[in-house]
C-alpha cells in the first residue's frame, strides 16, 4: 500500500484541481491514467467552469460529480447536462474535441472527479462517442452505498462502454460504517476520497490523497466516517505505460506529434457546436527530447 499527494493544477477560470493522477511515484493504476478531484469549491458571482474546445485522442473521460453541475458539449454534436450521480463518459478513439461549462442557472459549489482511462492499443484509433447516464446499478452493503460507475461489481454491470478489464465505484456513506469489499486479485487498485474520510487497513484517508493497494487482494476492509464517499478505481495492468502530453494519449510518440499538428493545422478535430469562443490553443512541444 502506497499513500500518494496530489498537487495543484490551474484550469482556468477560477477552477483549481487537485491533480492525483499522473505522477511521478505512479503513472498508471490499470488502463487509469489521470484523476483530477475537483473541489469543493464555491464559485463567486457570475463566475464558473468555461473551459474551451481542446483535442483528445486514445482515452475515455470519465466525469463524477458529488455537488454542482457541468454543461458537455462536443464535436459529435452532443449537449449533455451532468447532475451528481450521473455518467458522462466521452470515448476520444481516433479524435474529438469537447468543452466544459457551468450551466448560467448552475449551482455556485462544486463537488467532484475527472478521470482518463488509457484505450488499449487495439481501440485507441476506434471511432469517437459520447454517453450519458442517468442513473447506475448500486446496492447497499453494511450501510455502505456502492455505485459501479464503470465495469462490474458482484453481481451489478455498469452499462458504460469498456475497451479493457476495469472498475470505478463511488463508496457513500451518511453514518459511520464498515464493509469488506470484494476485489478482482488480478486488478491493482487504488482509492481515493471525496469527502470526509476513509480508513483501509489502518491508515486514515482525507480528500486530496490516493491510496495505491497494487494488485493480487481479492478483498479489502474499509470504513467511512459519516457523511463520507470515495471512489475506488481497478483494472488489469498495462504491460507498459501509455505517453501522455497535454490532452493525447497514445502508445507511440508519433501518434501523438500527429494529432497535435492535425489540431494546429484544423485538421480531424471538427468544431464544438454551440461554444461562444475560440478553443485552446496547444502548448509548444518540448525540445527537451522524447515523451517518457
Amino acid at each position: 500500500m502506497n499513500l500518494l499527494h496530489g498537487r495543484a493544477s490551474d484550469l482556468g477560470g477560477g477552477l483549481i484541481v487537485n491533480r492525483l493522477l499522473p505522477q511521478r511515484a505512479r503513472r498508471m493504476v490499470g488502463p487509469w491514467c489521470f484523476l483530477d478531484l475537483i473541489g469543493p469549491v464555491r464559485f463567486d458571482a457570475g463566475k464558473g467552469v468555461d473551459v474551451a474546445p481542446h483535442p483528445h485522442i486514445g482515452l475515455q473521460t470519465v466525469t463524477w460529480l458529488r455537488e454542482g453541475e457541468l454543461l458537455h458539449k462536443d464535436s459529435l454534436g452532443s449537449w449533455q447536462r451532468i447532475e451528481p450521480g450521473q455518467l458522462n463518459l466521452m470515448t476520444a478513439g481516433a479524435g474529438i474535441a469537447h468543452s466544459e461549462e457551468s450551466p448560467p442557472d448552475r449551482g455556485d459549489c462544486m463537488l467532484g472527479a475527472q478521470f482518463w482511462v488509457a484505450l488499449p492499443a487495439s481501440s485507441e484509433c476506434c471511432e469517437p462517442a459520447f454517453e450519458h447516464y442517468a442513473e447506475l446499478p448500486e446496492t447497499e452493503v453494511d450501510g455502505v452505498r456502492i455505485k459501479v460507475i464503470m465495469g462490474a461489481y458482484d453481481h451489478l454491470v455498469s452499462p458504460a462502454r469498456c475497451h479493457s478489464p476495469l472498475l470505478a465505484a463511488e463508496l457513500s456513506s451518511t453514518t459511520e460504517a464498515g464493509t469488506r469489499l470484494k476485489l478482482d486479485p488480478d486488478f491493482e487498485h487504488a482509492i481515493t476520497v471525496l469527502r470526509g474520510s476513509l480508513q483501509v487497513a489502518g491508515e486514515t484517508l482525507a480528500p486530496g490523497t490516493l491510496c495505491y493497494l497494487g494488485g493480487q487482494r481479492d478483498a479489502l476492509d474499509i470504513a467511512l466516517a459519516p457523511d463520507s464517499c470515495g471512489i475506488v478505481l481497478g483494472g488489469m495492468p498495462f504491460a507498459e505505460p501509455v505517453k501522455i502530453w497535454w490532452n493525447f494519449v497514445a502508445h507511440r510518440e508519433q501518434t501523438i506529434r500527429s494529432a497535435l499538428d492535425d489540431w494546429n493545422a484544423g485538421r480531424r478535430f471538427l468544431a464544438v457546436p454551440g461554444y461562444a469562443g475560440e478553443s485552446l490553443k496547444a502548448p509548444e512541444w518540448p525540445q527537451n527530447g522524447r515523451l517518457k
